[in-house]
């Protein structure tokens, strides 16, 4: 692996990020923009969750960004950025004011988002050597914590004061996606070549999970974190609020402040971490400390042992954001990325 490519890539990679913090950051607000100033419902607010994760079970059986498909040749310039220019819709007039139009053009966006993953961690799979990945990757997380939490609370203070400029919003956004998305698209036409590999590559996700018995261990351990996690979040609202009486500012506080600065400082030293003992063990070490989220909750149910709680969830989080994005390369090994990204999603 060139360390000149790995530097050029590792500048790229950090601007892309940045930019794509932007729109993060406005995404947030998604919910709220829908029911606050359209008057959406709760299935508006669920169609707008439903499609991306949607887009993540299509992705496993069949991408339209397959490099062997059309779309899949240039992926950022024929799809990712075409898709976002229907962030400009609303501010152009274009859009009906109803709450439906605008969830079907976030949710497009949500699902090209999503669809776009695999094939940027394709990139850095390959531009990214074995032993700097975890350190570049842990950076880059970093940045872009910083860049969704100043954006998301600029926008929300600026919907407070201005609650009309949500069209103003979303089309900074899609400049945003787009700057991303060209960064994206150069390192996507500075791949490395692929290393010689004596294991043959797979044909597909679903082959990989059904070949590869390790990665579908970890997939499937993965899922059962995420449902574990999925389950706790209608709890923690009423938990926090009902049962401890913690007031609006103090979980802005928790779940903002103090959640994200912990993600920002140590994500760079989980990454450092991974290449040293390797990306399952730090994985290994992330999960064992989520752990303590909850029961930290339950056993020192105080506004101290909330706050407590949440940098201990930002410290594991930054291991569990690395575990995600670099757990499929590594079983990939030299083989072709593609199969186990998609696979993961």
């Amino acid at each position: 692996m060139s360390a000149s490519l790995e530097d050029w890539t590792s500048r790229r990679h950090a601007l892309a990020v940045a930019a794509f913090g932007v729109v993060a950051g406005a995404f947030l607000l998604n919910a709220f923009v829908v029911v606050k100033r359209l008057g959406g419902t709760n299935w508006h607010v669920t169609l707008l969750l439903l499609v991306p994760a949607l887009a993540q079970f299509v992705a496993v059986l069949w991408s339209p960004l397959d490099p062997r498909r059309p779309l899949g040749r240039r992926p950022f310039t024929w799809f990712g950025i075409p898709v976002h220019f229907l962030l400009f819709l609303p501010l152009l007039g274009l859009l009906p004011h109803d709450p439906l139009a605008l969830v079907l053009v976030l949710a497009v966006c949500g699902a090209a988002q999503m669809l776009l993953v695999p094939v940027q961690n394709g990139i850095l799979a390959r531009n990214y050597g074995v032993g700097t990945r975890g350190r570049r990757l842990g950076v880059a997380t970093a940045v872009q914590a910083v860049s969704i939490v100043a954006v998301s609370f600029a926008a929300g203070r600026l919907l407070d004061r201005r609650p009309d400029s949500w069209p103003w919003v979303y089309a900074g956004a899609a400049l945003a996606a787009i700057v991303s998305y060209r960064l994206w698209s150069s390192m996507h036409r500075r791949v490395a070549k692929p290393p010689v590999s004596t294991l043959p590559d797979h044909a597909s996700p679903l082959a990989a999970l059904r070949q590869d018995r390790p990665f579908r261990q970890f997939e499937v351990s993965f899922m059962l974190y995420g449902l574990g996690f999925l389950m706790l979040q209608p709890v923690l609202p009423v938990y926090l609020s009902q049962d401890l009486g913690v007031s609006y500012t103090e979980a802005a506080i928790a779940t903002g402040a103090i959640f994200w600065i912990a993600t920002i400082v140590t994500s760079p030293l989980a990454g450092r971490l991974a290449d040293r003992i390797g990306i399952l063990r730090l994985g290994a070490i992330a999960f064992g400390a989520l752990a303590a989220f909850p029961l930290v909750l339950l056993v020192w149910p105080t506004l101290g042992g909330v706050y407590v709680a949440y940098a201990l969830f930002g410290v594991a989080m930054s291991g569990v954001f690395l575990a995600w994005t670099a757990g499929p390369m590594h079983f990939a090994e030299k083989r072709n990325p593609l199969p186990y990204l998609n696979a993961h999603l």
